[in-house]
């Protein structure tokens, strides 16, 4: 059984205390060391196989690198014993508290120096899962990092990425520390998470896994932990895809569950093919939008990947996300970069699954504007994969609408000699419904955030939305939103309703604590990174009506962000 963190870090520093001085514990978690580094040093030197154009669509992997030469440099220094007294700060630092009444803390900001001072550690890129009364936020968490040491053996794999659990439909959280990495030396769980969940005990949380086998071979993953405890525990990763990590890297994953059939798994992911020798591309870099399936609950996966699109040389696809209606239609949309990046326009396309075809790529949006300089938003901070999914499945009368959202900057565009492409876009959140299944998506796009981009001087920034839709019908969004700052800095959140399909919203700020984009404080992250996702989620369950949504913030007077989450009535 994992307690939760201020326990388990009680209990570790017990453990290790009486342990450390034994030689063969010095030599286990040196070897642990030792194998993390060999699995992170080979990821490196795939990323190095691909040109620079491609090594910027990284999503997950942009942070891995950067891991990958810390780890190298400093991973050592966790075989000293004298971090077990940095450890004892987790134990006794009590959880701030939340920003706002409506706001709950996630995860736990005690722990972010604990073990360091200078890391300043980064809890991001959010996902959560809603069954009945029970709630699980997983996100990225640069943290785990040391943290996994002391919260499992010191031996095994390795985790980028923690959870928190709540019993009361988020009304609380308990930060349950790393995501078991398993008990394999050099693995590696890479983060980029996707929580669902099939009953009110049972939880999935997908991500990137690196690892070699018994025979030294190295892997590019996807890999599927499981609760059965309504997030309070994880069991050892599952690989749901694999493929051969000196000549692919499997990237951006999202995961979804069939209602119809609670068994029933899918897990997509971005597929960098370098192999230089596949059958569509030949000699070509090859990238492709591929998913699998489970229906066993995630023990046993297909063994052969669908391809949603795949595309080669310069073209480039990324993105993609996944919903399944109430008749047990999977839907699998993505982003297509073009041929031009980082440059727009962009495309978002969709297909659909049923019955074992998949049907052609659809067109859903044909011209997204990227905002800022189509890389950077002001701050110099990255934004280019920005696209939600979700599909009504609430058995009303709007039953299996399908809603796409995204940010898109072609309502305010102004010169900017120092932006890539000599301008920069003011980002706006719009929508797109289909109301037959993903074949048609109306005539034009709808803005979802009230304020308009004013004509003259600076714009304001509307980006990273989420969306979901609830028993009732009624679907919700969520954003961060500049609006509130003149110069178009500070960041907040803001979240809005629609009770009509989509046609009109509300629009509120939920008076989370505003924060400039301070970025670069932490040595495992990539400098230019702050985030490319949230979820928002409705009960999966259909029990109870509204939603939460989890999402970052950062107290400027720490510098480093915490997860929180939000409840949407």
């Amino acid at each position: 059984m994992k307690f939760p963190r201020s326990t388990r870090v009680v209990a570790g520093i017990f453990v290790f205390s009486v342990l450390a001085s034994s030689l063969g514990w010095a030599q286990l978690l040196v070897q642990k060391v030792a194998a993390v580094d060999k699995t992170l040093q080979h990821v490196k030197s795939s990323i190095a196989k691909l040109d620079a154009r491609h090594r910027r669509m990284l999503d997950g992997y942009s942070n891995i690198i950067h891991i990958a030469d810390a780890w190298h440099t400093y991973g050592m220094r966790l075989t000293d014993p004298s971090f077990v007294a940095r450890a004892k700060q987790a134990a006794t630092l009590a959880v701030g508290p939340p920003a706002a009444s409506s706001i709950v803390q996630v995860s736990n900001p005690s722990s972010d120096i604990a073990f360091s001072s200078f890391g300043g550690f980064t809890q991001s890129e959010t996902s959560v899962a809603r069954c009945g009364h029970n709630v699980v936020v997983g996100f990225n968490d640069s943290g785990s990092v040391f943290e996994t040491p002391f919260f499992f053996t010191g031996t095994g794999g390795q985790a980028f990425s923690g959870s928190s659990y709540s019993t009361n439909g988020g009304t609380s959280f308990t930060d349950v520390g790393p995501i078991n990495p398993g008990t394999t030396d050099g693995n590696f769980l890479g983060g980029d998470p996707g929580v669902t969940c099939s009953d009110s005990n049972t939880f999935y949380f997908s991500q990137i896994f690196d690892f070699s086998d018994t025979s030294g071979n190295f892997f590019a993953a996807i890999s599927v932990n499981k609760s059965t405890d309504g997030g309070k525990t994880w069991g050892d990763p599952v690989a749901a895809i694999s493929k051969d990590g000196f000549t692919h890297l499997l990237d951006k994953p999202w995961s979804t569950i069939d209602p119809t059939n609670h068994q029933r798994i899918f897990v997509s992911y971005t597929d960098f093919d370098f192999t230089f020798s596949s059958p569509f591309c030949g000699n070509d870099i090859r990238t492709a939008i591929e998913f699998v399936e489970s229906d066993d609950g995630g023990n046993t996966w297909s063994s052969t990947p669908q391809i949603a699109i795949q595309v080669c040389g310069a073209a480039a696809v990324q993105g993609s996300q996944l919903a399944v209606d109430s008749h047990g239609t999977l839907f699998i949309a993505w982003v297509n970069l073009g041929s031009n990046f980082p440059l727009g326009p962009r495309q978002i396309q969709i297909s659909s699954f049923k019955g074992g075809v998949l049907s052609a790529p659809v067109t859903a949006e044909a011209s997204v504007q990227p905002g800022g300089d189509s890389f950077f938003l002001q701050g110099e901070f990255r934004d280019f994969l920005d696209m939600n999914l979700a599909v009504d499945r609430s058995g009303t009368a709007t039953d299996g609408t399908l809603y796409i959202s995204w940010a898109d900057g072609r309502d305010k565009i102004v010169p900017d000699p120092l932006a890539i492409q000599g301008s920069y876009a003011y980002d706006d959140v719009l929508l797109r419904q289909s109301f037959d299944g993903g074949i048609t998506w109306g005539f034009s796009p709808i803005k979802i955030n009230s304020d308009t981009q004013p004509r003259l001087g600076s714009g304001h920034d509307h980006y990273q939305s989420t969306i979901s839709v609830d028993n009732r019908g009624f679907v919700a969004a969520c954003w961060y939103d500049r609006r509130s700052d003149s110069q178009n800095f500070a960041i907040r959140h803001h979240c809005g309703e629609s009770t009509n399909t989509g046609f009109t919203w509300s629009d509120a700020d939920i008076n989370a604590q505003a924060f400039a984009p301070t970025h670069g404080n932490d040595i495992f992250i990539n400098p230019i990174y702050m985030g490319d996702y949230d979820v928002l989620t409705s009960d999966f369950l259909n029990q109870n009506s509204g939603f939460i949504g989890s999402f970052q913030v950062m107290n400027n007077n720490r510098g480093n962000p915490d997860v929180v989450a939000h409840p949407v009535k």
